[in-house]
């Protein structure tokens, strides 16, 4: 009668021996597992440790590359922020020399091969520029160009902007500033009904005085006689209202 009973207790230890052995084998993974949680956490700390001293680093390298405004260079750039009384004269000046040129159909430029490429080289950059389809040569390395109102714009803006830019002394500022004040002369003082606008960059030193040839008696010429002096009595010509003796022809 017993023996159910026993046999019962005996499956029950054992059930129990087994649930005790699982929990055991469940508390060593788990312990394992915190343990190489633990290792992984404290490498990806060194790790993340290294990461921020790279970080620093680099920081430091980027904050040294980039250029520190220095405290006289304040001074400076409020200086150019506000213009002076000069400078506004000078931007009022441009500004009406412009709409000067705006009103021009076309102007005559004549100068020297070298100044042309200098004149394309810098202005042909601009937007308004345009090439003329025509370019004549002239004597003496010279080329004269015809330059719309639009291009004529575009030259002041490019010269204006070497003159107040360029470096001194290097030929540039001087050159682009001959060009400017000549053109400012030929457009002074344009009027609807006046001459064509030409602008020549050609001061050439006078010629020399050389003797001319005596002209042989009774020469035709185109010029007028050069007033050398007073005639002399005889040749002295009657004033209005006055009565010439007639010439003695014949003999008293």
């Amino acid at each position: 009668m017993l023996s159910p009973f026993t046999d019962q207790d005996r499956h029950g230890r054992d059930r129990a021996g087994e649930r005790d052995d699982a929990l055991e084998r469940l508390r060593e993974t788990a312990g394992e597992i915190k343990g190489e949680l633990s290792s992984a956490l404290e490498e990806a700390r060194v790790e993340l440790a290294g990461l921020r001293q790279e970080v620093a680093g680099l920081r430091t390298v980027v904050e040294e590359l980039q250029p520190q405004p220095s405290v006289s260079s304040e001074p400076a750039d409020a200086e150019r922020s506000a213009p002076t009384d000069a400078e506004r004269d000078q931007a009022e000046a441009h500004s009406r020399l412009l709409r000067r040129a705006a009103q021009v159909s076309s102007a005559g430029l004549s100068c020297h091969r070298d100044v042309w490429e200098f004149v394309t080289a810098h202005a042909g950059r601009h937007p308004h520029f345009r090439v003329p389809p025509q370019v004549t040569g002239e004597e003496d390395e010279r080329i004269r160009a015809a330059l719309s109102g639009r291009s004529l714009i575009a030259l002041l803006i490019s010269l204006h902007s070497i003159v107040h830019t360029a470096d001194d002394g290097n030929g540039d500022q001087e050159l682009a500033a001959t060009l400017y004040e000549r053109i400012e002369e030929s457009l002074t003082g344009l009027t609807s009904s006046g001459e064509p606008v030409s602008i020549t960059l050609d001061d050439r030193a006078p010629a020399q005085d050389t003797p001319a040839p005596a002209a042989a008696p009774g020469a035709a010429s185109g010029d007028e006689p050069e007033d050398t002096g007073p005639p002399a009595p005889g040749e002295q010509d009657p004033q209005p209202g006055e009565d010439a003796d007639p010439p003695d022809h014949k003999g008293s």
